[in-house]
């Protein structure tokens, strides 16, 4: 159980922080919901169960695992599936797993293949453009809370990674 103030990670609505535990009825039945602000946008309010068994909250990545997961960015990318169909089916579950290992190697092969086409004076294709502006801002924000650091420091250290 969470506590007001924590901060947890809420799925594609990223770190959000906990204001309140209120008693509401939402479809009639009355329960306990943390009542939840995006941590990015403090005008958005969420509501979540406090019990349920399918929970979408999860604690926010601690400063060690954190450190782990930019050492991802060290790895070489996975290999290019060249079929966008396979390709987005596999990036799908991996989102869908909540893993962030597996998410930061995703980004890191993508970023990547980024890089290499950029140097042809080529592009992403849309659709690998779109998983990246969905997933960046989401993962790099918990990084940052998780290590003490801003967006802005998180971003650059994964790309001089990348770089290197």
């Amino acid at each position: 159980m969470f506590t007001i103030g924590d901060k947890v990670f809420y799925g594609a609505h990223g770190v959000c922080v906990i204001q309140d535990i209120q008693e509401l009825s939402f479809s009639g039945q009355q329960k306990h919901y943390y009542v939840l602000h995006s941590y990015h946008d403090a005008s958005i309010k969420l509501y979540h169960p406090v019990e349920t068994e399918d929970s979408k909250l999860a604690p926010i990545t601690s400063k060690k695992e954190a450190e782990g997961i930019l050492e991802i960015f060290k790895n070489p990318p996975d290999v290019w599936q060249e079929h966008m169909v396979d390709r987005s089916q596999h990036y799908q579950n991996i989102l869908e797993s909540k893993d962030h290992i597996q998410i930061a190697q995703m980004m890191n092969t993508i970023l990547r293949k980024k890089n290499e086409l950029e140097q042809d004076n080529k592009k992403l294709t849309n659709h690998d453009t779109q998983i990246l502006k969905q997933v960046s801002p989401i993962f790099y924000e918990e990084l940052a809370i998780s290590l003490e650091l801003s967006v802005e420091e998180v971003m650059k250290r994964v790309e001089e990674t990348i770089q290197n």
